[in-house]
Parts: structure tokens; sequence; C-alpha cells
């Protein structure tokens, strides 16, 4: 993530609080920034919480800060709180949890196993319409990789990073017997390299297919309505 906000603060109405945040998001709705969030209790304190607000960016932030939506609940917020509220703005100073996505995707468009990006044993699990694929390490990754297509163009590449790796939308065309597939991938990592890649494919589309189906439900991707959230 490209920014991090973390609030630490404490209250006795933790139900009213979070009842109020989601009515928040509610209220907030296609106008909101933020890409993700979570909130953490102290197990050692009891009372005592963490709040996590991650953003593309410290622009994107404030963009949100100062929605008049988000300061009336900050006022309520505030009102719940039993002493100071501290705000944390951070920046990522070495952001490994995407170390290995540029390489992934070259994977992915040459259907070749990178050197040093995967595992020896790594796990590749793919579930597909009907049916599902499964191998382990990285000679049997490759080819599979090559069963499907000599190689991909990607159309589609939005990455956000989990708590052990990251996980992509993506969608691409094969080369050869060209068609398009679109799905999501989760990919863990363990020491630098990936461990498992978990990938749910909605199957390879034919130009008929494609065409019928971008037709009915529009773009592949987010709508345009809703990219700024």
């Amino acid at each position: 993530m490209g920014f991090l906000q973390v609030i630490t603060f404490s209250t006795d109405r933790i139900d009213e609080f979070i009842q109020r945040e989601h009515q928040w998001v509610v209220d907030s709705t296609g106008k909101r920034t933020s890409v993700g969030g979570q909130l953490w209790g102290d197990r050692d304190h009891p009372g005592q919480y963490v709040a996590l607000d991650w953003f593309d960016s410290y622009e994107s932030a404030m963009v949100n800060s100062h929605l008049p939506e988000t300061d009336a609940f900050a006022q309520d917020a505030m009102a719940l709180a039993t002493g100071e509220v501290v705000f944390h703005n951070l920046e990522p100073v070495l952001p490994e949890w995407n170390s290995g996505e540029d390489a992934l995707r070259t994977a992915l468009e040459t259907s070749t196993a990178v050197p040093g990006l995967f595992a020896d044993d790594v796990d590749l699990d793919i579930l597909v319409p009907h049916g599902r694929v499964r191998s382990t390490g990285a000679a049997a990754l490759e080819e599979a990789l090559r069963a499907e297509a000599p190689g991909r163009d990607i159309e589609l590449w939005r990455s956000h990073a989990t708590f052990d790796g990251f996980v992509v939308e993506y969608a691409y065309r094969t080369h050869g017997t060209p068609s398009l597939a679109a799905g999501v991938m989760l990919v863990t990592l363990e020491d630098g390299r990936i461990q498992r890649l978990a990938i749910t494919c909605a199957g390879n589309w034919s130009a008929e297919t494609e065409a019928r189906v971008l037709e009915e439900t529009g773009a592949l991707g987010p709508r345009v309505e809703e990219t700024v959230r």
C-alpha cells in the first residue's frame, strides 16, 4: 500500500463505535478513498484499540479525511473515546509485499518459471469452471502454464497486499489460440519466494463468449463510478 493511517484510542463503548463506523461506510459509499481497513483490540489492555486504514497515497488519504461524512464520524468517535486519540501517518520504507509481483507477471506473459521466483515445492492450485488443476514444484507449474498457452498479453492487473503476500485481479489474452481469461490470484510468499499460487479463473472465453459477456456486464475491472471509494 502507498499510505497507512494508524489510529490508537481507548473506549468502553466499542459496540457503539463499530455501529457508527458501519454507518460511515454506508454514508460514504462512492466517496471514500480508503482501499481497506481493520480494527484491532489489545488483548493485554482491554478497552484499547488500533484502527488501520490503507490508502493508495497520502493525497488520497487527505481527500478521505476532508469528506463531510468522515468529519461527522470522527466527531462521534472522539465522543466515544475515553482518552487521547492518536493518529500516525505512515509511509512504506521497505514495501516487500510486492517483491515478486513484476516477476510473476513476466512468468505469466512468457509461460516460464522465472528463476528465483517460486519455491522449489511451490503449490499451484487453479479452479476453473467444472474442473481443477493442481501441481507441486516450479517445473510442474511451468508445464501447466505452457499447457494453457505459450504466452499471454496482460490486459488487467490490479494488486493489493495481504499479510503474507498479495492478491491480483487479472485478465489476459492467450497467444496461439486466442482467448480471454479473467480471475483472481492469491499469492503466498515465504522467504521472498512464492510458496503457493491459488487461482480462481472464469475460464478461457472465445471471441463470441467475450463479446456476449462484455455486452451484458461491461468492461472487466472496476466500474468507472466505483474507482473512487
